[in-house]
């Protein structure tokens, strides 16, 4: 297995949760945010002149690629501001601006509307990864920082953990910022458990609490983060979305076929359509008992 050394570059790929609806439940406002996460964006790239930078933004209805574009930005020249620093600061925020203007608040009580197509933005993420990998002569350590505002979506729990098990099987780490919301992300936290990177939440009311976490835990890379004690999570939440009504559950069935997962027992599952034999299973004569059980080939897991 190759290890990381100091001198190796780094991929990033900061994935930004920019839908308004969920950033008006913050104490942070989200362009407040924005002058924090730049400054991070900066410091990285500074770091090293061969790392590389992603950006990608996620709202309720699109995602969008911000850093690089084709798009052309007038960045006039500034001789005190350092000459990757400028284009960088310029398409992150005009691209965030663009995005937010097309998007109209509705409900924000609503839960469907402070949910972001987070899991079409990872599978871009890992588009990009791949592509840079492929393109690389020498080795190069992909990460992936996830700055999450909304909550989470059941109806993307397949997808999602398809993207977490992918970014696994390659090597990236997936570091997650919850920039507000009063719960955890559940699907996040098993996300940065799965890729090895860090759950991080962060307390809007102080105004530099996000830059500061971002400075002091997800900054490091690869080889910095071997020889350093990153903060852990103690409790993670590894329950899975039900297939049926897409519901958080504790225990559930799992069809022995596709492995769909449902909150109740069903002759049929909705997922690849299998149907279920229920046979009946005696007791031992032995026991005294003549009453039959029917079972079914849909084994119950408990979700803890």
């Amino acid at each position: 297995m190759v290890e990381p050394v100091e001198s190796d570059p780094s991929l990033l790929v900061v994935v930004l949760d920019v839908n308004p609806t969920a950033w008006t439940r913050s104490p942070l406002a989200l362009n407040k945010a924005l002058q924090q996460i730049v400054i991070f964006i900066n410091a990285y790239l500074a770091l090293n002149p061969e790392n590389k930078l992603v950006v990608i933004g996620a709202s309720k209805r699109n995602c969008q690629l911000l850093y690089p574009s084709d798009s052309t930005v007038d960045a006039a020249h500034d001789i005190q501001v350092y000459e990757q620093f400028r284009p960088v600061d310029v398409k992150v925020l005009s691209g965030v601006q663009a995005m937010v203007s097309q998007v109209t608040v509705e409900n924000i009580n609503s839960l469907d509307e402070q949910q972001s197509l987070m899991s079409r933005a990872l599978s871009m993420a890992l588009c990009h990864i791949h592509r840079v990998s492929e393109s690389q002569t020498g080795k190069i350590w992909s990460r992936i920082l996830v700055l999450s505002a909304g909550e989470d979506a059941p109806r993307e729990y397949i997808s999602l953990m398809n993207s977490i098990f992918a970014a696994q099987k390659m090597s990236v780490l997936m570091d997650i910022c919850k920039a507000c919301g009063q719960k955890d992300s559940v699907f996040l936290q098993q996300a940065a458990d799965i890729t090895g990177g860090n759950y991080l939440k962060v307390n809007a009311t102080a105004d530099e609490s996000l830059l500061q976490t971002l400075m002091f835990t997800c900054l490091a890379d690869h080889y910095t983060r071997s020889i350093i004690n990153a903060p852990g999570s103690a409790l993670i939440d590894f329950r899975a979305t039900c297939f049926c009504h897409r519901r958080v559950i504790d225990i559930g069935y799992v069809c022995s076929v596709c492995l769909s997962i449902f909150c109740k027992m069903a002759p049929i599952c909705s997922t690849c359509h299998t149907k279920f034999s229920f046979k009946v299973v005696r007791p031992d004569r032995a026991q005294g008992n003549s009453l039959a059980t029917p079972t079914a080939d849909m084994s119950s897991l408990e979700l803890k």
